[in-house]
């Protein structure tokens, strides 16, 4: 069928070259822009079953009047004396200045009347007090929004943030330090990153894949063959999904739903180009091939054309399956990015494989890609049958050591790779989210100066909902329980102040003097009306039955050390729940802000990583079982991606621990210290490598059969290691290199991606495909 497929792309080949032509163009004049339909942000794809999602409902709910999603934190400080008065008027100066702007997303309209509730400002009730340090050097002013933590539109809030800061700057009293922090700033600049990174991605992929092709074939004839596939699969594969994407949002309850991601955005691209240009340099390779061995040469170019499909398209659909099912298989995640962005990629794939099956062959069939007369051979370009022989000598000797003692070769193979296995196995991860920012970005220096003076945990203090049914939490009573609720809560260690309707500064009882000025400013805060709508719900139907208590902890709120105080404080919560005796048996508790959702975060995206392994490996297994119908060969093959993962992910950790801008250290100068790779390398080095990695080892193999039909068990093996060899390895290296392009981004965590899938994808080239799989096969046609 495939014969005749090639046949018919032969025959109407310029038909289908201008039918994709025009596709690409339709699809380009109609699809939106990839930024119009993104959803970025972590935290917003956790599942409606976490606490922190519980507690967002139930806050809309009890408090419906607070709309702040996230906010925008202005720092001023001088270092060791206290802030002057002129700095105090230059402050308030710049936040009416912001307050007045109608192009931020505010969490309460703008009113005449009353104060100003979305600027907080050392003058806003209750509130003011909280915003100085104890010193005096220091004060914040805070910008309430309603714009979630990593809402697209926050670049350009952040961007205006920016401008109005540099408009006042020559204003400054000076002496006086500033700085732009919150956590609407930081996932506004981690934002900012992901696009600059998926920019710089594009573009340096696009460089690599084209030096790759003129170093392998030295004919921009051929090069620009599969350049040409490659740019119109990306176009049209970009282009659906932003289609999709779009009447998914203009129809929710409609099935499937489709979402796309900035990340979404950079693995298409990365993987386009290099799973499209293997695509295209195995088609390209059998049939210069055809056209230029003497065993299996035709006599028309349409001929070749025809017979490499039919030789190598199973082979090329199979690879692609592999992969298009792996990364399905990551639909079955609860995290809202990884059950997306996996079934969005594969759909990519298949666009790019039906590109490269009919286009390529099309494109070949045409005179840019004619052979020449070389003498007595033709050839398509000048060079290829001398690289050919230059290469053969090499891959013939790796070939014969390999298969002359095969056990040797496995064993002492596994020996090197076992120990790193088991350092990769027990590598730590990190879900500090800030540390993913370079340490320039204007985010991070202003949460710098923010922590110089302010406790770590006033970035983003933690969130305790409290529900009792039936309860009058605004009573005296109600106070009396809340104080019985605080208590146990600030003695954990890792919490520095809990805020509460009964201690709305967060000073413990007996630590201010009530004669003192803070005492007075605290006794002044707890019979401040605002307070009680602050702290207790006053809407029905949880009128008086819900409270709220603001924690600040000892460190900065993503920290793998802010996630275990707040596990502390749940759990301290759930026994006082379970407590007869206590005041709260039976009530509710559900926690929110950046450390609850980093902790939900954790725990999801770990369950999916099991998940994930698991369902992937066996769907791989399963498309190799049925492609290859040798159930202990595929056994070993999906072995040997396992082995490569694991090795990949031990020698990652290994280079980042020792790399002197990981390990070295603190936050306050400018860098953390390395606390494991990021969340999302292991989820996705294992997919795509499984994934990926069995393309090679599907080309392999099926020549393996192909020649041992023809040749007998060792001789067929040396012969397909052989004519594999150069075209494996360097589509390994392309994909490699494509991979080697997201490291040119500037988050951490992009970059550690890039290294971990490069490092990966060359140990399947050169040791897994080169020497293990071999070694086992040789093995296994000993036996026979």
């Amino acid at each position: 069928m495939l014969y005749r497929v090639g046949q018919f792309l032969n025959s109407h080949r310029y038909a289908v070259i201008i039918a994709w032509l025009v596709l690409a163009g339709g699809l380009k004049l109609t699809a939106p822009s990839w930024t119009s339909v993104a959803t970025d942000g972590d935290l917003e794809q956790l599942p409606a079953d976490t606490t922190s999602a519980r507690a967002a409902r139930l806050n809309r709910l009890a408090f419906p009047e607070d709309r702040a999603l996230s906010s925008i934190v202005l720092v001023f400080a001088r270092e060791g004396v206290p802030l002057i008065q002129q700095d105090r008027q230059f402050i308030l100066a710049m936040a009416k200045t912001l307050s007045e702007r109608t192009d931020l997303p505010f969490s309460t309209p703008r009113s005449d009347e009353g104060p100003d509730l979305s600027v907080w400002t050392e003058r806003t009730p209750v509130i003011g007090p909280m915003l100085k340090n104890e010193s005096g050097s220091a004060q914040r002013v805070v910008v309430q929004l309603t714009n979630d933590f990593m809402a697209t539109d926050n670049i350009r809030v952040l961007e205006v943030v920016e401008q109005t800061l540099l408009q006042f700057q020559p204003q400054a009293p000076a002496g006086l330090a500033m700085g732009i922090s919150g956590s609407a700033a930081i996932g506004g600049d981690m934002l900012s990153a992901a696009s600059e990174s998926l920019r710089s991605t594009h573009l340096t992929t696009l460089l690599l894949v084209f030096t790759a092709l003129m170093l392998i074939y030295r004919s921009p004839r051929l090069v620009v063959i599969p350049l040409l596939v490659i740019t119109l699969s990306a176009s049209v594969s970009l282009d659906l999904l932003a289609l999709m994407a779009e009447f998914s949002q203009n129809h929710p309850d409609l099935w499937p739903t489709i979402r796309v991601f900035t990340t979404t955005k950079i693995f298409v691209i990365v993987l386009l180009f290099g799973a499209g240009t293997d695509y295209c340099l195995f088609l390209i390779a059998r049939f210069r091939e055809l056209l230029d061995t003497d065993s299996h040469r035709v006599e028309s170019q349409g001929e070749a054309v025809a017979q490499s499909l039919d030789r190598v398209g199973l082979a090329l659909a199979a690879s692609a399956l592999t992969t298009v099912v792996g990364l399905t298989m990551m639909g079955f995640a609860e995290f809202g990015k990884f059950a997306y962005s996996g079934p969005a990629i594969a759909v990519s794939l298949l666009v790019t494989l039906v590109v490269c099956l009919t286009l390529a062959p099309a494109l070949l069939s045409t005179p840019l890609a004619a052979p020449r007369s070389n003498g007595a051979a033709k050839t398509p370009d000048a060079v290829s049958s001398e690289q050919r022989r230059a290469a053969s000598p090499w891959w013939n000797e790796i070939a014969q050591r390999v298969t002359r003692r095969p056990g040797v070769v496995l064993a002492a193979s596994l020996l090197v790779a076992l120990p790193l296995a088991w350092h990769g196995w027990s590598t730590p991860v990190s879900y500090d989210l800030y540390s993913e920012l370079p340490s320039g970005r204007i985010s991070r220096q202003g949460t710098r100066l923010l922590q110089r003076h302010f406790p770590p945990g006033e970035l983003g203090p933690l969130t305790v909902l409290a529900f009792s049914p039936d309860a009058e939490l605004d009573t005296a009573e109600g106070r009396i329980a809340i104080a019985r609720l605080v208590k146990p809560l600030t003695d954990l260690p890792g919490v520095a102040k809990v805020r509460s309707l009964d201690q709305p500064t967060g000073d413990p009882p007996g630590t201010v003097r009530l004669g003192s000025v803070e005492g007075l400013a605290a006794l002044a805060a707890k019979s401040n009306p605002q307070t009680k709508a602050a702290f207790v719900s006053t809407s029905s139907p949880l009128a008086g039955e819900v409270t709220r208590l603001r924690l600040v902890l000892d460190h900065e709120p993503f920290s793998a050390e802010a996630v275990a105080t707040c596990d502390r404080i749940l759990e301290t919560l759930n026994q006082m729940k379970v407590d007869k005796e206590s005041d709260w048996y039976g009530a509710t508790f559900e926690l929110s802000g950046p450390t609850a959702g980093i902790r939900d975060l954790e725990n999801i995206t770990q369950s999916d990583r099991r998940r994930i392994e698991v369902l992937v490996a066996g769907a791989v297994f399963l498309v190799l079982l049925l492609l290859l119908r040798r159930p202990l060969v595929c056994c070993y093959l999906i072995f040997t991606v396992v082995v490569s993962y694991l090795v990949t992910l031990g020698l990652i950790s290994l280079i980042f621990q020792s790399f002197d801008g990981y390990a070295a250290g603190t936050l306050l100068t400018g860098e953390v210290a390395w606390a494991g790779v990021n969340w999302k390398v292991p989820v996705f080095l294992f997919v795509i490598l499984t994934a990926v990695g069995q393309d090679y080892n599907i080309y392999l193999v099926t020549r393996v059969f192909e020649e041992q039909r023809r040749l007998g068990p060792i001789a067929g093996l040396r012969k397909a290691v052989v004519q594999t060899g150069s075209i494996i390895t360097s589509c390994g290296l392309i994909m490699a290199g494509t991979f080697v392009s997201m490291m040119t981004g500037s988050l951490r965590g992009m970059i550690e991606l890039g290294a971990a899938l490069s490092l990966g994808i060359v140990l399947d080239t050169f040791v897994v495909r080169t020497i293990l799989v071999p070694a086992f096969l040789a093995l296994l046609a000993r036996r026979k």
